[in-house]
Order: C-alpha cells, then sequence, then structure tokens
C-alpha cells in the first residue's frame, strides 16, 4: 500500500512539473520562426556574382528550402557551378534557438566550409547572420544579409573578411520557383 502512494504522488508530482519540462519558446523566437518559415521552396540566382581576388564571377545559384521537425525549422540544400571554382554543394541545418530567440544556421559545404551563423530578422524584410571564426590563424568574419522584396523575391548579399579586409562579396537576386530544382 505504501508502495502505491508513493506511485501515486510521483505521478501527481510530474503531471504538475511537466509545463516546467517543456520548452516554450517566448514571442520574440516565435516571431523569427514564423519569418524563417517563408523561405520554404525553390529559389534560383540566375545573375549570382562572386568577388575575391580581384576577380568576379557569374553563375546560376539555387536553393532548396524544406520544413523540418513538425514545422520547426528548415532543412537547406544550396548548388552552384561558380566558373574556374568548380561546384558548390552545401548542406544547412536552420532553427530558432528558444532560449536567445536568434536564427541559428549551420553550414557544411564541399570546398570546407563547416560553420555556424547567427542572426536574426529585423523585421519582415530583413534578415542578417554572422560567423565569426578563425582561418589559418586570422580572424575571419562572414555576413549574410537578406532582403525580402515581396513573397517570392530576395537580394543576397555574402560579406566575407579575413583580418578585417574584405575576402570576397557574393550578390543574387533570387526568385522562388515552382517545384524543385535538380540538384548537381
Amino acid at each position: 500500500m505504501k508502495t502505491n502512494a508513493q506511485f501515486i504522488l510521483i505521478a501527481v508530482a510530474l503531471f504538475f512539473m511537466q509545463p516546467a519540462f517543456a520548452q516554450t519558446p517566448d514571442v520574440k523566437a516565435s516571431s523569427q520562426l514564423k519569418s524563417l518559415l517563408k523561405l520554404k521552396g525553390h529559389w534560383e540566382s540566375p545573375g549570382a556574382t562572386l568577388q575575391a581576388d580581384g576577380k568576379r564571377y557569374s553563375f546560376t545559384y539555387y536553393a532548396d528550402f524544406e520544413s523540418i521537425a513538425d514545422n520547426t525549422g528548415l532543412s537547406m540544400h544550396e548548388w552552384c557551378d561558380i566558373p574556374d571554382m568548380g561546384k558548390l554543394n552545401g548542406a544547412n541545418l536552420i532553427g530558432v534557438d528558444a532560449q536567445d530567440g536568434k536564427v541559428h544556421w549551420f553550414t557544411v559545404d564541399n570546398m570546407g566550409t563547416t560553420h555556424e551563423h547567427i542572426g536574426e530578422f529585423a523585421d519582415d524584410k530583413h534578415f542578417s547572420m554572422v560567423n565569426n571564426s578563425m582561418h589559418d590563424g586570422k580572424s575571419y568574419v562572414e555576413t549574410v544579409s537578406l532582403e525580402f522584396d515581396g513573397a517570392d523575391r530576395m537580394k543576397l548579399k555574402v560579406l566575407s573578411t579575413l583580418d578585417g579586409k574584405e575576402a570576397s562579396v557574393i550578390t543574387g537576386d533570387f526568385l522562388r520557383k515552382q517545384g524543385k530544382g535538380q540538384h548537381n
């Protein structure tokens, strides 16, 4: 009988403690997630550019965003073929941290990139995120900015600096397309 009473007390205590264990996102995190999910779909930028080492490269940049984890985040596959540099094939996992209310964007690609960006939507049209890391013992900062023009257009700018000096700039005007892209 004593064991049954202890079991009932533990069950009742756990029932009332359940909300304390649940991770409930705050208003800022919910707002960030709502804005983030607007990226779902297939995007193309036929006139993307990369400027690096005094050279300018033009290419078509593709990105497919799909919702994951019961619509609480995104996966993104990106790809392009940059003349004289090769094919980029990247995987990204994107979500909002309920604790800090910020977007955390993890990137891995075939060109040696493995890092995290942290950022947020300033409003429903402007998003920016930053990666701070080290490359060959030098400070590397990559700032990614997205500016939305309606539901199906966005401008991308990726500015990378190495030891405080501009290393590269990627720009692209993306359009949302129907369907899914053909991954390289």
